[in-house]
């Protein structure tokens, strides 16, 4: 067994003896799939924070979709786009969801609301409309082009948010935000540890737990939700 592999069995045995067996856990949330705004919403707006204030943006969001007449549970980046006009912009936007944090702490740093403007404009010129769009580039010849449009973004250069915008349109994966790898990192024992190697982690061990990636990434985020 190579060092990766004998890893991930470790993480596996730690999530057997901490988060219990997998017929306990509370089902992943069921994400956007038919909502590609939405989706870069959340994605965006949930890096660095505490989700209750994402799930406000939301709410905002959805009543004011709905108060012009529109499905926010079908919205595509075009009707993101033409929202954002008619409130007046990503400043305008901001003050709507009540919600002016940024993309970092740097005082430099955009506004969440900008970025997520700037997403559904990269998304949209890429040909990107909709979630079933996102699914068929991100797993095909196209997901090189559009991540790194994605990750142009201002604030989206990790990947982070990329792997999370993948799965709240229903694609299975990981999001190795800080709770993930500190849960990976305590297992192994280790200091820290690369996003890119808890991905790496906790997919192959959730094919030894025999759940999905995403089931297991939710339970591991509850769970360290929990005790922080």
């Amino acid at each position: 067994m190579d060092y990766a592999a004998a890893d991930a069995e470790r993480l596996a045995a730690c999530v057997r003896e901490v988060l219990g067996p997998p017929s306990t856990w509370r089902p992943a949330p069921p994400g956007y799939p038919g909502s590609l705004a939405l989706c870069v919403i959340d994605s965006i707006w949930s890096m660095g924070v505490r989700y209750r204030a994402v799930e406000n943006v939301v709410d905002c969001f959805r009543t004011s979709r709905r108060e012009e007449g529109g499905d926010p549970g079908r919205d595509g980046v075009s009707d993101l786009l033409q929202h954002y006009k008619q409130v007046g912009g990503p400043e305008q936007f901001a003050t709507q969801v009540n919600n002016r944090q940024r993309v970092s702490t740097h005082p430099a740093a955009v506004l969440k609301a900008e970025a997520v403007y700037r997403a559904a404009v990269a998304l949209h010129e890429a040909g990107i409309e909709t979630c079933e769009d996102l699914r068929a580039a991100a797993t095909g010849a196209d997901e090189a082009r559009v991540k790194s449009v994605w990750r142009a973004v201002p604030g989206q250069g990790s990947g982070i948010s990329w792997r999370y915008l993948l799965m709240l349109a229903r694609l299975p994966g990981v999001k190795p935000d800080r709770m993930i790898r500190r849960f990976v990192a305590r297992a192994l024992q280790q200091a820290s540890i690369a996003p890119d190697a808890a991905v790496c982690l906790v997919e192959t061990a959730a094919e030894l737990l025999d759940v999905s990636p995403t089931s297991l990434d939710h339970e591991i985020w509850r769970h360290e939700r929990g005790i922080r």
